[in-house]
């Protein structure tokens, strides 16, 4: 359901895709071999990752597009291949997440898509809601509550932009990171018994090996160094090489207006530090994350 082939599967207490039953249940991920083929440059494995989820199922797809560059992406593949997909845009209450919205329909005025766009409450979410959906997954992100709460507002199956390939200098040396936290609404799909795309990019092995090729991620392999920030800062320009139409712009955390810094007093925002701080930070949530170095990663899944 979640990748081509069960290439990439976890388990919970030795469960293959199953429940997080409590704070500190035991996470694995699991890998398999399932390429047979030369691999493709980047953008012709977007494409065809597009065209193979598309073939999967049956159901319309409905994009939750933040604006950044991560569902860019996907709505470009789509865009390119005529293949249709809905838009839906989340707006925060008071404008708490103005720059990510100004450029989703910016891009969607580019491409000539319509987008659906919804008002969300982040104070009223995790004073009354989130709880509960924190109880199904025991994420130790509070954000990632805040999107499995939005596809209870779609009808088809939801596809998110998370699974990009993501690098991290650890000890001098460029690893693949792989975090639990990041498969959470995979998990909560699984949970309540959803269809979903979330780790969109991660569908297809293929991807993942094309991207260790690309020219900008083989000089940052060439290149260590302690910025964290670094993968961050070329992955617009990556996808910018492909489609030279994406405008780089600033990286955010989606929580504040343009031009100014998280308005944290704000009631929304207390809202949700109150919840970490209150719920999610005392049950000690266990959270692996996975690190390999590029031949590890490809020897994983090569």
């Amino acid at each position: 359901m979640f990748y081509k082939d069960d290439w990439l599967s976890w388990t919970y207490d030795g469960v293959k895709f199953g429940k997080k039953t409590s704070p500190q249940s035991k996470f694995e991920f699991e890998f398999k071999k399932v390429i047979n083929r030369t691999i493709k440059t980047h953008k012709e494995e977007l494409l065809e990752n597009t065209k193979l989820l598309r073939d999967k199922f049956s159901e319309p797809f409905d994009l939750l597009f933040s604006g950044g560059v991560d569902s860019e992406v996907i709505l470009r593949c789509h865009h390119e291949l005529k293949i249709p997909i809905n838009v839906f845009i989340f707006k925060y209450k008071n404008d708490y997440n103005y720059h990510d919205v100004r450029h989703a329909l910016r891009i969607c005025d580019e491409l000539n898509v319509t987008p659906t766009v919804i008002d969300f409450n982040l104070n009223n979410f995790f004073e009354k809601e989130a709880y509960d959906i924190w109880k199904k997954v025991y994420t130790i992100h509070p954000g990632m509550l805040t999107h499995m709460k939005m596809i209870e507002y779609l009808d088809n199956i939801p596809v998110m932009g998370s699974g990009v390939p993501t690098w991290v200098c650890v000890d001098g040396v460029w690893k693949y990171e792989l975090q639990e936290f990041l498969h959470g609404q995979s998990i909560y799909a699984t949970t309540i018994g959803r269809k979903m795309i979330h780790t969109w990019y991660s569908y297809s092995p293929e991807v993942l090996l094309s991207h260790c090729e690309l020219p900008r991620v083989q000089k940052l392999f060439a290149n260590p160094t302690t910025d964290p920030s670094l993968f961050e800062r070329i992955k617009y320009y990556t996808y910018k090489d492909i489609w030279p139409e994406i405008i780089v712009r600033p990286k955010r955390n989606g929580y504040e207006k343009f031009g100014t810094a998280p308005k944290i007093k704000s009631d929304e925002l207390l809202a949700m530090i109150d919840f970490d701080n209150n719920v999610i930070k005392p049950a000690n949530v266990q959270s692996v994350i996975a690190h390999y170095t590029k031949e590890e990663f490809v020897n994983l899944i090569g």
